[in-house]
């Protein structure tokens, strides 16, 4: 298969929640941020048995953190980015209507998800770069994402976080054009 054909393939987007490639954990230099804007991390629905974002609780594989409770007053999830990520969106957006909820997915703008989430967030951050996810590759190099990110914030705005990126607030940016 030419390296072309491999970029268009999609069965890295069809794989399970439950698949290690699906979860990419948050890179320290935007989860502290993360973590002084809510103060502390109250649930994780979507971590690692370790734990690395020190939340108070959180939920791992296999356990499907997005139809466990949410009962806490600041969430913070980096879901896995695969097909079934559009139902993340739609729980932390419903989350948001009672508790702090800070969503990190893929900056993909023409994507459903994508747009269901920036149509009812409060703001958005769209990460400065790629993000380095600290995996080592086979040759040695850190592993970045191949895509740029953002971070939602739903029940919080994420302004504070304009340090990692730009800040956008639709409801600002569809007064322009009323």
């Amino acid at each position: 298969m030419s390296a072309a054909l491999h970029r268009f393939n999609n069965a890295k987007r069809y794989r399970s929640d439950h698949h290690p490639r699906q979860r990419m954990l948050t890179p320290r230099y935007v989860l502290e941020p993360v973590r002084l804007l809510l103060g502390d991390i109250a649930l994780d629905p979507c971590t690692e048995p370790d734990n690395p974002t020190h939340a108070l609780r959180f939920y791992t594989p296999p356990q499907d953190g997005c139809t466990l409770p949410w009962d806490a007053p600041t969430v913070f999830v980096n879901p896995p980015y695969g097909q079934a990520k559009e139902r993340w969106v739609v729980k932390a957006i419903n989350e948001g209507h009672r508790r702090k909820v800070i969503l990190l997915i893929p900056a993909r703008g023409e994507t459903q998800s994508f747009q269901i989430a920036l149509a009812r967030c409060i703001s958005v951050v769209m990460l400065r770069g790629r993000l380095l996810f600290g995996q080592p590759r086979a040759n040695g190099h850190q592993e970045a994402a191949s895509h740029g990110s953002a971070l939602f914030g739903f029940g919080v705005d994420v302004a504070p976080l304009a340090d990692l990126g730009v800040v956008l607030k639709p409801t600002a940016l569809g007064d322009l054009f009323a």
